[in-house]
């Protein structure tokens, strides 16, 4: 059985994207670990357990390689009456800032 450029061509973008969405997965479930323990040093409770892709993008790393920066939000409460917003970034695999806005401690 032979196959055509295309067909590889074809191959190669289903492979392609099927690795992105596993590596956006992998990301998140990270991101949501790291916001969840990061709430929980700070005696607040991550709300709805769930992070939200906002931005991706390419920058280069420490090191000069280039790979891939997901900014991400999720919310949080200090009282259980307010919703606060915090934010994670993650740059490649390592969480890089992780920021809750101010809040009221309860």
């Amino acid at each position: 059985m032979y196959y055509s450029p295309g067909d590889l061509l074809w191959f190669l973008l289903l492979a392609a994207a099927a690795w992105y969405i596993w590596a956006n997965m992998a990301a998140k479930e990270q991101v949501k670990r790291a916001a969840s323990n990061h709430c929980k040093q700070l005696g607040v409770q991550l709300l709805d357990d769930t992070v939200l892709l906002m931005r991706t993008r390419l920058k280069r790393d420490r090191r000069g390689q280039i790979s891939l920066q997901r900014h991400y939000e999720f919310e949080f409460t200090s009282t259980g009456e307010h919703r606060y917003s915090g934010v994670a970034v993650l740059h490649g695999r390592r969480v890089e800032q992780l920021q809750l806005s101010p809040h009221h401690l309860s």
